[in-house]
C-alpha cells in the first residue's frame, strides 16, 4: 500500500513542476501562461521571427491548454534574440551604454545593449528579495536601484570568466553616470550577501563599501532594522562579523538568488504544493483501501 501511494504520488508531482524545459529550451508559466524561452536550442535558434516560434512551441511543447492560446505577445525571450544571434556582439571587458527597459529588483533589470534586450545580473552583489519573496529591505533595494536607474546615462561593463550565467542573464557592473551602481547600494546597507565565485574587477571597492554602511549603520545595518531582523524569524539576515567575509550562499544553502555558477530553480517558476499532492495521494490510497475490503 506504502509503496503505490509513492508511486501515485510521483508523476502527480512531477507533472506539476514547471521547471523542466522543451525541445526549444523554454516552458510555460502556468499562472498567466506565458512563454520563457531560456535555454534557446538548435531548433529554437531556427525562428527568425516570434511568429515562427509560436509555431514551433506549438508543435514540440507539450502544455495544451497553454499552447492553444499563445500570441508572439505572450513570449518573453528572456533577453535572446531570434536567429542565434544572442550575445555576438558582445565581449568580456568591454564597457557598453544601455537603455533601462525594466528595473526588476535591487539586483536585476532589464536592458537594451546593441538593440538587443538583455536580462542583466549585477555582479558581485545580492539584495534582499522584493519579488516573489519580500524580504525585510527589499522594497527599499529594489526603489534605490530603480530610482538611480531612472536617472539614465547607464554603462554596463562585462567582467570576470564568463558573460551569462546559467539562465543566460547577463553579468556585469552597472554604471549611472560616473556612479557604481553596486558600490551605491552596498553604501546604503542595501547588499546583504555577496556572489564571490569568480576575480572581479571592483570587488574591492563594493566590499569597503558595504564595511562602511556596517559601521555607520546604514540601511539594514541600523539598530532598529536590527531588531526587526531579529524579530522577524525566518528573515532574520545572517551574521556576519565584522572585517570577515560575509557568509554566501553556496555556504549556507540559503539563496534566493543562483550564483552565476550554480543552477537553482528559477525565481519566476513556482514550486508547486507538494502538501496537497501528499493528500491527495493519501486520499487515494485510502480509496483504494476501501474498495478492496467492499470486493473481499
Amino acid at each position: 500500500m506504502l509503496l503505490f501511494c509513492l508511486l501515485l504520488m510521483f508523476p502527480i508531482s512531477a507533472f506539476a513542476h514547471p521547471g523542466e524545459l522543451d525541445e526549444l529550451g523554454g516552458h510555460f508559466r502556468n499562472g498567466d501562461c506565458v512563454y520563457f524561452l531560456h535555454e534557446p536550442t538548435a531548433l529554437a535558434k531556427q525562428a527568425k521571427t516570434k511568429e515562427e516560434l509560436v509555431r514551433l512551441i506549438q508543435q514540440y511543447n507539450g502544455n495544451e491548454k497553454c499552447k492553444r492560446n499563445l500570441t508572439p505577445d505572450r513570449i518573453d525571450l528572456d533577453g535572446h534574440a531570434l536567429g542565434g544571434k544572442n550575445g555576438a556582439s558582445l565581449r568580456l571587458g568591454r564597457t557598453y551604454p544601455a537603455e533601462l527597459v525594466e528595473c526588476i529588483d535591487g539586483d536585476t533589470a532589464k536592458f537594451r545593449v546593441n538593440g538587443h534586450v538583455y536580462t542583466t545580473r549585477f555582479l558581485f552583489i545580492d539584495t534582499p528579495e522584493s519579488t516573489i519573496q519580500v524580504e525585510p529591505y527589499g522594497k527599499e533595494a529594489s526603489r534605490f536601484t530603480c530610482s538611480r536607474l531612472h536617472q539614465g546615462n547607464i554603462t554596463l561593463e562585462t567582467d570576470g570568466d564568463t558573460l551569462f550565467d546559467k539562465y543566460q542573464r547577463l553579468l556585469a557592473w552597472v554604471w549611472v553616470g560616473k556612479r557604481l551602481l553596486q558600490e551605491d547600494l552596498a553604501k546604503a546597507g542595501l547588499v546583504e550577501d555577496f556572489y564571490d565565485y569568480g576575480t572581479y574587477k571592483y570587488e574591492s571597492r563594493v566590499r569597503k563599501a558595504y564595511e562602511e554602511a556596517k559601521r555607520t549603520g546604514a540601511g539594514m545595518y541600523g539598530r532598529h532594522a536590527a531588531s526587526e531582523r531579529v524579530g522577524g524569524g525566518s528573515e532574520t539576515m545572517p551574521k556576519t562579523t565584522p572585517g570577515t567575509k560575509p557568509q554566501t550562499g553556496k555556504e549556507t544553502g540559503e539563496t534566493d538568488h543562483p550564483p552565476a555558477f550554480e543552477k537553482k530553480t528559477p525565481p519566476s517558476e513556482p514550486s508547486g504544493h507538494p502538501i496537497l499532492y501528499t493528500l491527495l495521494g493519501l486520499a487515494a490510497a485510502a480509496a483504494l483501501y476501501w474498495l478492496i475490503r467492499q470486493l473481499k
